[in-house]
């Protein structure tokens, strides 16, 4: 993955957290550059910014919009501003790669599904790298040959350390798009549907917030995000899936899925798949994954990084990223790209089905009852909007 002399769009990035340092040294190993950073505050820009090593930094959004040599905004900030920011820049002809959660709720991203209809030519994707997994694509197309037979269960388990920091910041906050179904449900809804080619009718679960304060955060504030979910997801033709995560059962990430059907099942383990036939006493390899993909050398990315982010997703994006870049590459327009490498990523479509999935999971838990998945096609009237969040806070208290 190394650079070329493809003339490769500029790359503007918001945000300042570790997936964005992990995002710019691979953009830079796959030959794009990094021309401009946004941070919340100008000191946290400037500091990401010298240890990035890029020229141009700011606090204000439109100065990354707007800067001359910036062509696709690749946006990992709090789920609260990454819609706006999406929205905008498409407005003003910039190809777009958002982070998930695209925000807390559907109006956030049907904005954001509105806003790349209205500009079909301008990429516009969902930064979920495990789709780009080379695992999951072999098991997608282990599930199209007719390994499994017809899909009739998928199980997934996801094991993961708490999100928490030392201090409140968004993360805390269920509003914000804080907590476990955020942040992993939001990817394996996505992975699944991906992989059984359905959407889901109606879901159930349990959403709980065990931890509400820590030695850090205490007294008046209070943790409101989730630390534990369990869901089941219905679909049309009697398909069920079920998402469990945990974050109090271990201090590393660990992700299992399971795919059952008539004829057998696949299951991925980390990043590694491996299949079992109905008639076979055990398990076959089917794909292990290459145990140097994230060596420092080839990334540039600081080890500290790399011990901070959950493995399967970080070579997803490894994957996505060099995926975009060979999109571009096959164009010789400057702001034109090439779809079929990019064919696999999550649209901002996609990201809308997945909020409603969220809310209804959120809304199953409340009511302690199977819940309709509900796309949302128009945004409520204001006044409607104020009475959901009013209703949201009294049942966080």
């Amino acid at each position: 993955m190394s650079s070329s002399n493809v003339q490769l769009p500029g790359i503007g990035v918001f945000g300042t957290g570790v997936t964005v340092r992990c995002i710019v040294p691979i953009l830079k190993s796959c030959g794009f550059k990094v021309e401009a950073i946004w941070g919340r505050t100008k000191e946290i820009a400037e500091e990401c910014a010298r240890d990035l090593d890029i020229k141009f930094h700011t606090n204000k959004v439109d100065q990354v919009l707007l800067h001359k040599d910036v062509d696709l905004v690749f946006i990992n900030c709090p789920p609260l501003s990454q819609s706006p920011i999406a929205v905008k820049a498409l407005g003003i002809g910039k190809h777009v790669i958002c982070g998930i959660p695209a925000g807390p709720t559907q109006i956030e991203s049907l904005r954001m599904v509105n806003g790349a209809d209205y500009y079909p030519s301008l990429m516009s994707i969902m930064c979920n790298g495990l789709r780009f997994l080379p695992c999951f694509a072999k098991m997608k197309q282990a599930i199209n040959d007719g390994y499994v037979g017809t899909v009739n269960v998928c199980e997934a388990r996801v094991h993961c350390p708490t999100l928490i920091k030392s201090s409140y910041d968004w993360l805390c906050d269920e509003n914000m798009g804080g907590g476990v179904l955020n942040m992993y449900g939001s990817s394996f809804i996505d992975i699944i549907s991906f992989l059984i080619d359905k959407r889901c009718t109606k879901v159930q679960g349990v959403v709980k917030t065990f931890t509400k304060q820590t030695d850090k955060i205490n007294g008046i504030r209070e943790i409101t995000s989730d630390d534990f979910c369990n869901f089941m997801l219905e679909f049309q033709d009697g398909c069920f899936a079920t998402i469990c995560i945990n974050s109090h059962a271990s201090n590393h990430y660990q992700q299992e899925l399971y795919v059952c059907g008539s004829k057998g099942r696949l299951i991925v383990r980390g990043s590694d798949l491996f299949g079992q036939k109905l008639e076979s006493l055990k398990e076959e390899t089917i794909h292990r994954d290459a145990p140097d993909s994230l060596d420092h050398q080839k990334t540039g990315v600081m080890e500290q990084i790399i011990a901070s982010i959950p493995v399967p997703h970080m070579k997803g994006l490894f994957k996505l990223i060099d995926s975009v870049k060979e999109a571009f590459r096959l164009v010789e327009e400057k702001h034109g790209f090439s779809n079929e490498p990019v064919k696999m990523a999550a649209t901002f479509d996609d990201e809308h089905y997945v909020r409603a999935v969220i809310e209804g999971v959120r809304m199953s838990s409340r009511r302690h009852d199977w819940v309709k998945v509900e796309l949302m096609t128009e945004e409520p009237h204001p006044s409607l909007m104020m009475t959901d969040n009013m209703k949201r806070n009294k049942n966080n208290y």
